[in-house]
């Protein structure tokens, strides 16, 4: 039974990282960019409407998880935030009942209550149990803390990089390149150019 608990265990905790990765990798997408012929030239009194304070935005969201993310008109990123932090949660959820469920029938075990619980019939059997869900408990409240900040860090990062141009041409050309080799021979080869 034990290791049934422990398979589906490290399968949430699979799953709870790899949304995680996704989620941080889904963030750094970039676009290329063709220049607009149809505004006029902005002044100086126009950039200044249109920027982002990264100190409110870290603020915003250490208030309240997502809203950085809203403030900085990243309104996809709020049900990754609460994704994240459902399964965080349903993680610890999972480990703390299974936790005092265990500490519970250890303490009963030891002051002679009980003789075998869920076909435990130790003592030691029993403390590993209770330690094993007790490690995972604290480790999902430290991994619900990292992405309380990651999710800080983005909306200050989003913030700061909101008006930055990268260029007005970005590209990528990819061509088959003949390459010669030491003896003088020409082989296939392929040549990455980027432009910016």
């Amino acid at each position: 039974m034990g290791k049934l608990w422990k398979t589906d265990l490290k399968k949430w905790i699979g799953v709870a990282i790899i949304i995680m990765l996704f989620s941080i990798a889904g963030q750094s997408v970039s676009y290329s960019q063709e220049p607009d012929t149809t505004t006029a030239q902005e002044t100086p009194a126009d950039t200044l409407d249109n920027e982002y304070s990264p100190r409110k935005a870290a603020l915003l969201s250490a208030a309240f998880p997502g809203m950085g993310q809203v403030y900085n008109n990243k309104i996809w990123k709020v049900p990754i935030v609460y994704v994240g932090v459902g399964v965080i949660y349903y993680a610890y959820d999972f480990n703390a009942t299974y936790y005092e469920e265990y500490k519970t029938a250890f303490t009963r075990f030891t002051n002679g209550e009980i003789q075998e619980y869920k076909g435990i019939t130790s003592k030691e059997g029993l403390k590993r149990a209770k330690d094993y869900y007790r490690r995972y408990r604290d480790m999902n409240i430290l991994i619900m803390a990292g992405w309380y900040l990651v999710q800080i860090i983005d909306a200050t990062v989003d913030a700061y990089m909101f008006n930055f141009d990268v260029s007005e041409d970005l590209s990528l050309n990819i061509r088959p390149t003949p390459i010669q080799s030491k003896n003088y021979h020409v082989v296939p080869g392929i040549k990455f150019s980027v432009n910016f």
